[in-house]
């Protein structure tokens, strides 16, 4: 947030907030002590508030008092659009991913576990037994059971468990669709899936489990190693970020939540960094075979 103005308590700025929303200018005035401060979303904003501030104090510009400013008037679907289509164009495969896991959050909901939800939940290769053959397994492995070993990262229980899970899908997302391709996202998303949800099944011994969480910490693991053996591809994230999210992954892993998928979180971790190493080290190799 930018600072615009300070001043006195004293003073009602009731009618400048509501010009500056008629004005479509998100901002917010708070008081620290006797004095109110008015900050606005960017440094665009700032001027342009500073401007109507003058007018305003002036008697020149007033807000127009037939103007509800609710909502409905201040969304833009037009202004939606067009961010949406340019976020989509810089990073489309993460928006498809985003987009369909919060079509199934309602459509499959992991909580109550409908028929749709069942039929993608991660196969049970013990066939009904309690114990895993290899060699059954391998006998009876089809196309289908490679499918729904994937699948259950499209499942979330609760608007929290979606909201958290896709925020992080296009924070990380989107950087390695803004300096690698996106066909590269979606093998890595993929191995990942395959290798974190495999590591759930056979450590936590359940196939009700679902989520984006072991894929999120497999994009982590996959841009740090990026960040560490090929600096130059400007693949990599702040280091608050980092001990941030490896803080998170160690308290979770500690408390040992019943409904936290920690084997998925720590199996994605270590899977996105192998990825990560093996794919920065040869982009590094390469490169340094050129110049030469």
């Amino acid at each position: 947030m930018f600072k615009v103005l300070e001043v006195s308590s004293e003073e009602d700025l009731s009618q400048f907030g509501r010009l500056l929303w008629q004005k479509k200018i998100s901002h917010r005035i708070h008081r620290v002590e006797n004095r109110q401060i008015l900050t606005v979303a960017n440094n665009e904003q700032a001027s342009q508030a500073i401007a109507y501030y003058e007018q305003w104090r002036q008697g020149l510009i007033q807000p127009d008092k037939t103007d509800s400013v609710d909502f409905t008037s201040y969304f833009s679907l037009r202004e939606f659009l067009v961010k949406f289509v340019r976020a989509f164009a810089r990073a489309p495969l993460s928006l498809v991913v985003i987009i369909t896991c919060t079509v199934l959050a309602f459509a499959a909901p992991l909580e109550t576990m409908n028929e749709l939800a069942r039929s993608m939940l991660f196969p049970d290769f013990s066939f009904g037994t309690r114990l895993i053959n290899l060699e059954t397994v391998v006998d009876n492995f089809t196309f289908l059971h490679l499918m729904k070993m994937i699948t259950p990262i499209l499942l979330h229980g609760g608007l929290v468990h979606l909201v958290f899970n896709m925020l992080w899908v296009w924070e990380f997302g989107r950087r390695i669709e803004a300096v690698q391709h996106s066909w590269a996202l979606l093998i890595l998303i993929i191995v990942i899936a395959l290798f974190s949800n495999t590591i759930q099944f056979l450590y936590g011994g359940s196939i009700f489990f679902g989520g984006m969480s072991g894929v999120v910490y497999g994009l982590f693991g996959y841009i740090c190693l990026w960040q560490f053996i090929d600096p130059r591809k400007n693949l990599a994230l702040p280091g608050a970020l980092i001990f941030f999210l490896l803080l998170t992954l160690f308290i979770m892993t500690a408390i040992d939540l019943d409904f936290v998928a920690d084997e998925a979180h720590i199996g994605g971790l270590l899977t996105g960094a192998f990825y990560g190493a093996i794919a920065a080290g040869i982009s590094r190799i390469r490169r340094q075979k050129i110049k030469h």
